[in-house]
């Protein structure tokens, strides 16, 4: 469309669509007379190199695919005037169009990860994967946040900067987050300012920076978000756009800006139509400037009103101002504007043509960044970063006034429930004790999720110790309730751990420690404890670390191995399978027997691994014996849990080349007595691979029989201690003759435990016991001895032991 202002011809050229839009007025002037549409390749002939390169380089800065441009013919302009001296284009500075180009795509990755139900990717999309560089500081000027990109751009690492002022990052010495905080509190939404930054290799980058306020909940400022972009060659390329006095202004996104033109004189806006589209207004052509008041958010109106009067005044700068419109229609947008003001000769102000952006996603990105900065994206609640402010605050007011109290809530089984019915039931299980929690402790308190299963409670004033009990007795018992998700009852529990100030320390850090000892403790003393912290237990827990730190390092320095024992068949006296052992052997410490580290192993994590590890050795060292005896490998409840036991089974006898038939894998009777069907169904799948399930300490439960009855065992150990007590209690005979007795009747193999003396070997036999496995043929051995021991028992050897014993 051509504008027209006294003696001055307009025109718009896009660029991106490879054509001219061309008035009469402009083709007249330049002699093209005739087609309306006058395509790019004859731009070169009408305007001189210089310009057309410089918006050329201008779309390749901005990464544009179309850009209007608007020329503007000063009287006496004809054929073979120079352009250059005459032309300006209409552009916004780089910096702000390359964030609002990266606002709309986090917005985009916004809407997508809340469409996935998985919000807490969003906050990896938009921050973790941007190529911006996004940061946040707190009110002193602290590091909080520093992103991946941020760490390209200026080399240093995030465990570099949180924690640590970034004003030496500044190259203006004069630029401080606290004036631009006390502007952003004035009223101002963000902050855009362009500046240099220092790298880590000591050099110079040109940034574009846009900040804004972060606030917690409670409307109190926290910090400030900062986005940054590196525009150093932008602004090389923006320094060569310089036309005389004039700079380019603009560089458009033409799908999404709108343009406009005010009569300074009249009062009237003209406007496109995507103007009135992105203010919620109906078509129109012309809009009075009360009626375009009226639709300003009335808190706007100041600012709009201070920023059109500067930059109408004599000397102004151009016009660029941030509002909330509020439609006839409902809703509210955020629009940002930007204009250009025309002036008479004597300085005084004509009109001012502009753009209009709707820049309401980019507003709510930044809301949504600062919301979870501050907040879990998962259960809504206060983050480990919130709770540590307030909590430093509250600690601040203890020196003069009343205690506090940190209580750390940990679930119990929470890993198990995750693990056998998916991370989905996990998540809406954690939203769920989010919420009865919430529900228990007052507003002025502050419930946190510091991450996976543990839970933040910051009760700002106590009187007493006996207060904080009854209301830890309370969370208990609410969780204890137990819960149903997707049809199914899940039970959980919890363990709590209590430290108080100023009692048990007067920083956040010696106060969170404290709380962290006692839940130890407290998870150490069953489900469902509660334990105030005392120096005593803080012993225990660093000796626990310093094991578990040990353990880590012993996985990577290989130094667990096998041990194996025989099992022997009792009328024959004959080998017929070895049981794997699991050994740590302590370089200081020497040979660690298994029952001192497999709980931590358990705790921690590395039981899967280590599990895995011992399934693929033991069939490895079976392949090697002769004979072909079975090899038992023990399952920790924590792999009977996890989804991917099966295929690592079936992994470990493909590797080996071990027949499935040989291998025999040991549950607890405890694992069949959570009564779990998922349990259930993968002992089926591993049956069905060809391997033998045994229950391991046959009738130290209490459900023995049930769990028989629920699933076909193969073989059946009975219990070293009702071995022991053979001989000398009448309770111990009747059990083992009963176990026998039924393993007969089901077809089960059973196996004698800890048969340590002939007495016991000839007592299980007498009771029909099948197998027998105890120091009386063999102690457990290394893998390396385990050939010898096999050739001395079919060479007859075990029969000579047999008959120095009297058992022969």
């Amino acid at each position: 469309m051509a504008w027209r202002s006294g003696g001055r011809v307009g025109a718009q050229i896009a660029l991106g669509l490879g054509v001219i839009l061309m008035g009469m007025g402009l083709r007249s002037i330049l002699h093209l007379m005739g087609a309306e549409l006058n395509y790019l390749p004859m731009l070169p002939t009408v305007v001189l190199a210089s310009v057309f390169l410089r918006v050329e380089i201008g779309l390749a800065v901005v990464g544009l695919s179309t850009l209007i441009i608007h020329f503007v013919f000063l009287p006496g302009a004809g054929p073979g005037h120079d352009l250059a001296q005459v032309i300006y284009v209409l552009t916004s500075a780089f910096p702000v169009v390359a964030a609002e180009l990266f606002l709309q795509a986090q917005a985009v990755a916004l809407a997508e990860a809340q469409r996935a139900n998985r919000i807490e990717r969003l906050n990896a999309a938009v921050v973790e994967f941007s190529d911006d560089a996004i940061i946040s500081q707190s009110t002193s000027d602290v590091v909080t946040s520093w992103n991946p990109a941020a760490t390209r751009m200026l080399g240093y690492t995030a465990s570099e900067m949180l924690g640590r002022g970034a004003a030496f990052l500044w190259e203006d010495s004069d630029l401080r987050m606290a004036d631009v905080l006390l502007r952003l509190k004035g009223g101002a939404r963000s902050e855009h300012i362009q500046t240099r930054l220092r790298t880590k290799a000591g050099g110079l980058v040109d940034v574009a920076m846009t900040l804004s306020l972060i606030r917690d909940p409670a409307g109190q400022v926290a910090g400030i978000s900062i986005f940054l972009r590196d525009v150093t060659e932008a602004k090389r390329i923006f320094d060569v756009l310089k036309d005389g006095e004039e700079r380019l202004r603009f560089a458009i996104d033409a799908a999404r800006a709108a343009p406009w033109q005010w009569d300074c004189q009249t009062d009237l806006l003209t406007v496109s139509e995507l103007y009135l589209a992105q203010h919620g207004l109906a078509p129109l052509p012309q809009l009075t400037r009360a009626a375009w008041w009226d639709i300003l958010h009335p808190a706007d109106r100041v600012l709009v009103r201070a920023a059109a009067e500067a930059a109408m005044a004599p000397g102004g700068e151009d016009f660029h101002v941030q509002y909330r419109a509020l439609p006839p229609g409902g809703g509210m947008r955020w629009i940002e504007v930007f204009g250009k003001v025309e002036r008479d000769a004597s300085g005084r102000a004509q009109r001012i043509d502009g753009l209009s952006f709707d820049v309401t996603e980019r507003f709510q990105a930044l809301e949504r960044v600062a919301y979870l900065a501050h907040h879990d994206g998962l259960t809504g609640l206060p983050n480990r970063a919130l709770f540590l402010d307030r909590l430093e605050r509250t600690l601040a007011r203890v020196r003069r006034g009343p205690g506090c109290a940190v209580l750390l809530v940990d679930l119990d089984h929470f890993k198990e429930v995750n693990d056998r019915l998916g991370h989905a039931v996990g998540d809406a299980l954690l939203c769920a004790v989010a919420a009865r929690l919430r529900a228990e402790i007052s507003d002025a308190d502050t419930l946190a999720r510091l991450g996976g299963d543990v839970f933040a409670i910051l009760l700002t004033e106590t009187q007493a110790p006996q207060d904080v009990v009854t209301l830890a007795e309370r969370l208990i018992a609410v969780i204890d309730r137990g819960f149903e998700l997707e049809g199914q009852p899940i039970s959980v529990g919890t363990s709590i751990g209590i430290a108080l100030a100023p009692l048990d320390g007067m920083t956040t850090k010696a106060l969170l420690k404290a709380a962290d000892v006692a839940l130890y403790r407290a998870k150490a003393d069953g489900s469902g404890c509660l334990r105030f912290f005392e120096p005593a237990n803080d012993t225990r827990m660093h000796e626990r670390r310093v094991q578990e730190i040990d353990l880590r390092r012993a996985w990577a320095a290989r130094e667990f191995e096998l041990f194996f024992q025989p099992i022997m068949q009792v009328t024959t006296r004959r080998l017929v399978a070895f049981e794997a052992l699991l050994r740590w052997r302590h370089p200081e410490r020497g040979l660690i027997q298994p029952d001192a580290f497999i709980p931590l192993l358990e705790e921690i994590g590395l039981i899967l691994p280590v599990g895995n590890w011992v399934l693929s050795e033991a069939c490895r060292a079976a392949m090697l014996w002769p004979g072909a005896p079975r090899v038992a490998v023990n399952l920790s409840p924590v792999q009977l849990a996890h989804g991917g036991l099966v295929a690592s089974v079936a992994a470990a006898l493909e590797e080996s080349g071990l027949a499935a038939a040989r291998l025999e894998l040991e549950i607890t009777e405890t694992v069949m007595m959570k009564e779990n069907p998922a349990t259930v169904v993968t002992l089926e799948r591993l049956k069905a691979l060809g391997v033998r399930i045994a229950m391991d300490d046959f009738g130290a439960g209490y459900s023995s029989l049930r769990s028989l009855q629920r699933f076909p065992f193969d073989k059946v150990k009975i219990d070293r201690s009702f071995v022991a007590g053979l001989g000398q209690s009448q309770q111990s005979e009747a059990i083992v003759r009963a176990v026998t007795g039924m393993c007969v009747s089901l077809g089960i193999t059973s196996t004698a435990e800890g048969v340590e003396t002939p007495e016991q070997l000839l007592a299980v036999e007498k009771e029909g016991c099948t197998e027998v496995q105890g120091f009386l043929f063999s102690r457990p051995i290394p893998e390396g001895q385990v050939p010898s021991l096999i050739g001395a028992l079919a060479a007859g050897d075990d029969k000579a032991l047999l008959r120095g014993r009297g058992l022969l």
